[in-house]
């Protein structure tokens, strides 16, 4: 279950990064700007950290690409290019936030080569709205999966430690410490959810690979080395660190019952 979330929310936020990436602000320059300004602009934003990437289009390719949209020579019909030239910024997928945003628009409008700033605000305003809602639910679901999951190993490991119960009683009743009566089971308890997290990666994998054809997008998402180190070191740390406190609790538990209500 834990494998599952995780690889459902890597999902979540590779999906997200990837509409978010899709914003794009095109900034409309004066008419008499020289080009040699406007590519030097184009290079300060490209070093700004909002910026993904940015393309610099001149008004001779402006009026090429409308002349194909539209299908005719409208430049020679009108008798000059009413198209300016601009540059298209692609942002960052997290600095697309509506605050960080307008205080862009607002820097880019104050430049003095600059005449006019577009972006679908709406659609933006939208998206992350819509975003917000599909993170709020991932996390309740995830959160109701961890519980879940932590419930059943809690219960598995204390039925487990329940048939020696009696043992570790002994063990307290001749004098040994409390450290040295969970040594035993706290390394057992580990060996356990280090063998839990390989079976429970291995078969998540199996089923990656056996539908690999149907969930191409899915593997090509979980095979990003960032991705995939936090899929791999999530399930094994859940499983490490429910095992070992689990286990801990059990121990800790019988130690302090007394031996009369051990039957």
């Amino acid at each position: 279950m834990v494998g599952i979330l995780l690889t459902v929310a890597l999902l979540a936020s590779s999906l997200s990064d990837h509409y978010r990436g899709q914003v794009v602000i095109q900034v409309m320059m004066n008419e008499d700007v020289p080009e040699s300004e406007v590519l030097q602009l184009k290079k300060q934003l490209e070093a700004e950290s909002f910026t993904a990437s940015a393309k610099y289009t001149s008004k001779e390719e402006a009026a090429r690409i409308m002349q194909e949209e539209l299908g005719e020579e409208f430049v020679d019909f009108l008798g000059y290019n009413p198209l300016p030239a601009s540059i298209d910024i692609r942002l960052n997928p997290e600095f697309n936030q509506q605050e960080g945003l307008n205080s862009l628009i607002t820097d880019l409008q104050n430049n003095s080569l600059v005449r006019e700033v577009v972006y679908q605000k709406d659609l933006l305003q939208q998206m992350n709205a819509n975003l917000s809602k599909w993170s709020l639910a991932i996390v309740v679901i995830g959160a109701l999966l961890l519980v879940i999951a932590v419930v059943l190993i809690v219960n598995t490991i204390q039925l487990a430690i329940f048939s020696q119960r009696f043992l570790i009683k002994s063990m307290q009743l001749v004098g040994a410490t409390r450290w040295f009566i969970q040594k035993p089971f706290l390394r057992r308890g580990l060996w356990y959810g280090f063998i839990s997290a390989v079976f429970a990666l291995a078969a998540l994998f199996g089923v990656l690979y056996y539908f690999r054809a149907d969930f191409a997008d899915i593997i090509d998402v979980m095979k990003e080395k960032s991705r995939l180190l936090i899929l791999i070191g999530g399930v094994f740390a859940v499983g490490l660190i429910i095992s070992w406190l689990a286990t801990a609790y059990a121990v800790t538990r019988f130690l302090k019952t007394e031996a009369a209500k051990l039957y």
